[in-house]
């Protein structure tokens, strides 16, 4: 939740990425990890927030009466029509939506990036954060649900996850 509640923050003064308070949740969790010579904190954050992420999709697709799918889609659309190419991000959510099968192929993914590209490991997780931050935001303006509302619904799917 200290991911998400740092995304939410207006930082706009922030000068270069590393400032911004998402990524500085980021170097606690890692600078923990090293502490304790492991990767607990860094992977429980990274996997909190993709379940987070697919959640909210889920949860904004629902009051739409579409899939969680079109609502990937619909994103993938957007950043087509800007010159972007499809994200880490949609690609993780893509799986993780396909139910058990998807949770296997997002832990394929994230394991060898983890090892193979750290930088692009951290920068998956703010932007994961980032996502959530904006799928909050959709249902506040949609008056699904207001921003403490959703945060408190979340920290309970996140309970339940992790003790599950």
């Amino acid at each position: 939740m200290e991911l998400v509640r740092a995304t939410l923050d207006p930082a706009t003064e922030v000068r270069s990425r590393i400032d911004s308070p998402a990524c500085q949740v980021v170097v606690r969790a890692a600078e923990a990890d090293i502490e304790a010579g492991g990767a607990d904190n860094l992977h429980r954050l990274a996997v909190g927030a993709g379940v987070a992420a697919a959640g909210l999709t889920a949860w904004l697709a629902q009051e739409r009466d579409l899939e969680p799918t079109d609502i990937l889609t619909e994103l993938e659309q957007a950043q087509a029509a800007y010159g972007r190419l499809s994200t880490p991000v949609l690609e993780m959510l893509k799986s993780l939506l396909t139910g058990p099968p998807g949770v296997q192929q997002t832990a394929e993914f994230m394991a060898p990036l983890f090892h193979e590209d750290e930088e692009g490991f951290y920068d998956l997780i703010v932007d994961l954060g980032a996502y959530v931050a904006v799928c909050i935001g959709m249902l506040n303006a949609l008056a699904v649900s207001g921003t403490e509302q959703t945060l408190d619904d979340l920290a309970g799917m996140l309970s339940t996850f992790y003790t599950s």
